[in-house]
């Protein structure tokens, strides 16, 4: 059985075919003809200048405007894949003192928009610049990793970061202090280091990235229009791998517009077809539309998680912590909150971390003696063959973590009671006053509810919520000063690495270990993941999980997701793990077979 669009729909959608830009001589136009898309995506961008975009959470514009050394790919389950870009190939080597050296070979038919070679010269720029400007962004602290980067940012001198070079036109290499995992995708494919035009920032000045004429791109598209934060871009002719079925323009309308009257209003237009892709939905439109076709919940790398001082009494008791965290069903925490983006935890690293046990991420290693030799029982987990992995697997590879036994409510609830006898506040009796801190949000404050109630009802415990502002709670968690508190943890990079360095024994309440937990074994575990790049990467990555949830320090409440609509007459939006959209791709559905 066929199904063929409305001739209404296929007018909206079809405009006329516009007189294309200046491109290479007798070349065929690319995209498919007059496909011109309106996506709700991101916040409203002012800029296409990239370091300004990233710091503005304009990703998904960036992916459409420029192209790094590495590019996503929709692997076509509509999921986004690591692939060479601008680079045509990367060699990896490892030195001996632990360095991790990258080499890329540029594309030769790689141009900007304007047709002129994209070189190497101009990732030297790039990244060079991100140290030379009057005021560097925070984001940049990200590059710690590379050679030099202490001395470049000190001095506010780019060419002090040595581990970054341009020996040839079509060579640039990269030297990190270590082994990395995310690195590639996180910054050789992220915004963050988009190649830019030397000679274009200097001629604008401050202009640079604000207007069509002032930006040149090198990605599929290039900046057509900007104005009150909507974005259009159309395609770049000079683009060296155009894909023939994509829109000939999207424009990007911010989120902050179609989500003005609580959503709805902005769904209905997805469904008629004067707004092809939404994303963001409130809760009160997801739970009125959830089930209905053209709406999609898809993970978010961040886990609100309950947090229990181990520096502050009662929470140096173990015996206190594990009765508490014992009683909470995370399922039932998540059914009774009624949001239908939010899920049950079963680790502290969500669903949506990408396992990087892929070929782009493994370095050649000089053959030479471990960096730390563990005994037996901390690499018990790298021994064991795992179950089969899938797309963004590292929760798939196994339920590592779990804060469920596995026993009946009944039997949890006898086994926290005899918990806390032996730590000794039998039947919660002399239990001091506890705060229970969170951000006020509706869904923070519903999950700090149910705590405090399962906790009076199973326990005899009594707790207090108390709400707070962002600011205000992260400079009680940062100061160590709380018992204890509900807060959200979102990836700073896409790797569970950034859910775990954080314990580190190292590290105190201002560096982010709020709970001040401290396990040797722990270390160690995260020291083999530094310096490893293989599979036994990802094994230590879930045995250091293990410990650090065994405190019950830290206890994980729910994953977070997101919401997507896209028009029921287009397909090929793919999405990259994090968050980021790509409708390069998108195309007319005209025909269904049955």
């Amino acid at each position: 059985m066929k199904k063929w669009l409305s001739l209404s729909l296929i007018a909206a959608l079809l405009l006329p075919l516009l007189t294309a830009c200046a491109g290479p001589e007798n070349e065929t136009p690319s995209g498919e003809e007059g496909l011109a898309l309106r996506v709700c995506a991101a916040a409203g961008q002012r800029s296409a200048d990239p370091l300004e975009a990233v710091q503005a959470g304009g990703d998904t514009l960036l992916f459409h405007l420029y192209e790094n050394l590495m590019r996503w790919e929709d692997d076509g389950t509509g999921h986004a894949v690591l692939v060479p870009g601008a680079a045509e190939s990367v060699a990896t080597e490892e030195s001996y003192d632990g360095s991790v050296t990258y080499t890329f070979t540029l594309r030769r038919d790689a141009k900007w928009s304007d047709g002129k070679a994209l070189t190497a010269k101009h990732f030297l720029y790039t990244w060079r610049r991100l140290f030379e400007l009057e005021d560097t962004p925070a984001v940049v602290s990200k590059l710690y990793m590379v050679e030099g980067y202490f001395d470049a940012k000190r001095e506010k001198n780019g060419a002090l970061l040595t581990g970054v070079s341009a020996p040839d036109q079509y060579t640039f290499v990269i030297t990190l202090t270590g082994h990395y995992a995310y690195f590639l995708d996180e910054f050789c494919a992220g915004g963050l280091t988009m190649p830019v035009r030397e000679d274009m920032v200097k001629k604008y000045g401050a202009a640079w990235g604000q207007k069509a004429e002032a930006v040149i791109t090198n990605g599929p598209y290039q900046l057509s229009s900007m104005s009150g934060g909507e974005v259009t871009v159309e395609r770049n002719r000079y683009y060296h791998s155009p894909k023939a079925e994509g829109p000939e323009t999207i424009t990007f309308v911010p989120l902050e517009s179609a989500q003005r009257d609580g959503g709805e209003q902005a769904y209905s237009q997805v469904e008629s077809g004067e707004l092809n892709f939404l994303t963001g939905l409130p809760q009160s439109v997801v739970s009125l539309r959830s089930g209905e076709g053209t709406l999609e919940v898809e993970p978010v790398p961040a886990t609100c998680g309950l947090l229990m001082n181990g520096a502050a009494e009662p929470f140096d008791n173990e015996f206190v912590r594990k009765a508490l965290a014992a009683v909470v069903d995370q399922e039932a925490l998540t059914a009774a909150m009624g949001d239908p983006t939010l899920s049950a935890a079963t680790g502290f690293v969500p669903w949506g971390i990408s396992n990087r046990d892929n070929e782009w991420s493994v370095a050649e290693p000089v053959q030479q003696e471990p960096a730390v030799v563990l005994p037996e029982d901390l690499i018990n987990g790298a021994q064991a063959e795992q179950p089969e992995e899938t797309f963004w697997d590292y929760r798939a590879v196994g339920d590592y973590g779990s804060v469920k036994a596995g026993e009946d409510r009944e039997t949890q609830v006898a086994g926290a009671k005899l918990l806390m006898s032996q730590g000794g506040y039998p039947n919660g009796e002399n239990f001091p006053e506890v705060e229970l801190l969170y951000v006020d949000t509706p869904q923070n404050e519903a999950a700090a509810r149910y705590l405090q109630n399962v906790w009076k009802t199973t326990l005899n415990v009594a707790v207090t919520p108390r709400g707070l502002s962002e600011t205000e709670a992260r400079e009680l968690l940062l100061s160590g000063e709380y018992t204890m508190a509900v807060f959200r943890f979102d990836a700073a990079f896409d790797d569970a690495l950034a859910f775990l360095h954080r314990w580190q024994g190292k590290f105190g309440p201002k560096d982010g270990n709020l709970v001040s937990y401290a396990d040797r074994a722990y270390d160690l575990l995260l020291s083999v993941v530094s310096a490893s790049s293989d599979s036994a990467r990802e094994a230590c990555l879930h045995d250091a999980e293990e410990l650090l949830l065994s405190a019950k320090s830290v206890v994980p409440l729910f994953y977070y997701g997101t919401t997507s609509a896209l028009s029921e007459e287009l397909t090929g939006v793919y999405r990259k793990a994090g968050g980021a959209y790509f409708f390069d791709g998108v195309r007319l559905v005209e025909e269904e077979s049955e």
